[in-house]
């Protein structure tokens, strides 16, 4: 073999041990950003509020009222979603983007 084939080779196998640690590191932090917000299903609105302050806006699509909180994260914005059920003023999912921890 020669040089550039081995360089060409190497160079392939780091980029692709380099994709799995990637994975690995977002994968752990949704988990992590998961069991964040499932501390919130279930509870009253004004809890989310005392918690997280009041929403920087406020959706209503039936049949929800959604919170949405957003945070600037170095380049990115995080933004948190919280869907509450207007008739038992609860949260009942939530979804996140681009919120890293």
């Amino acid at each position: 073999m020669n040089v550039l084939t081995k360089f060409i080779l190497t160079a392939i196998f780091l980029i692709l041990n380099n994709c799995t640690y990637v994975d690995d590191r977002i994968s752990k932090s949704l988990e992590k950003e998961k069991k964040i917000l499932d501390q919130y299903l279930g509870k009253k609105s004004s809890y989310l509020k005392a918690k997280l302050g009041e929403p920087a806006k406020i959706e209503f699509k039936s049949p929800y009222k959604i919170y949405i909180y957003k945070k600037n994260q170095l380049i990115v914005t995080c933004e948190r979603q919280f869907y509450i059920n207007p008739k038992k003023d609860m949260v009942e999912k939530f979804d996140s983007k681009n919120c890293v921890n």
